[in-house]
């Protein structure tokens, strides 16, 4: 009686094998994609998610999926986000690599029009994110920002002083 428990070592190694490639893959790919593609998470966090329930579903539901393989596949990607989480957390021009810049979108009185386009977001959606954040007329506004996770954040011009602006708050954003 085969309760399908493990298939043989060449099986493994395969799954390790494919788990590394698919895992940079859908990195690469939805790094390539962008912020709104993961709306609240981070693309590393959105990646690590949707590979763990891809390889728990496959093993549960696929007769071709040994368990020793789903758990070689979900240990492995365990592994590697702890790894990438380890080195992003040392190395800045790493963390760089695996995550996007908050982006400017709207500062001083003015639309940033190329930023808006190479995000994908219209300015209607800026104005409504104005709004959400309780703002009357953009004028009130210092800045919005795209974040990291595609949130957007609306800073008024008590929130930032001109003097503080470049050293703090939107030192890291992308202009």
């Amino acid at each position: 009686m085969d309760l399908g428990l493990f298939k043989g070592w060449d099986r493994i190694v395969a799954v390790v094998v494919e788990t590394v490639v698919f895992y940079w893959y859908a990195l690469f790919l939805l790094r390539l994609a962008g912020k709104r593609t993961v709306a609240t998470m981070t693309i590393f966090d959105f990646v690590s998610t949707v590979t763990m329930a891809s390889i728990i579903a496959g093993t549960v539901i696929s007769d071709s999926v040994a368990l020793a393989e789903g758990i070689v596949a979900l240990t492995i990607l365990v592994a590697l986000q702890w790894t990438v989480a380890f080195i992003a957390a040392r190395s800045e021009r790493f963390h760089g690599l695996i995550t996007n810049t908050p982006r400017l979108l709207y500062e001083d009185s003015r639309f940033l029009e190329k930023n808006l386009l190479d995000e994908r977001v219209a300015r209607s959606e800026v104005i409504a994110k104005i709004r959400e954040a309780g703002h009357l007329s953009p004028s009130s506004v210092h800045s919005v920002v795209l974040e990291t996770t595609g949130d957007v954040t609306v800073l008024s011009h008590g929130d930032v002083s001109s003097a503080d602006t470049d050293q703090s708050v939107l030192r890291e954003v992308r202009r």
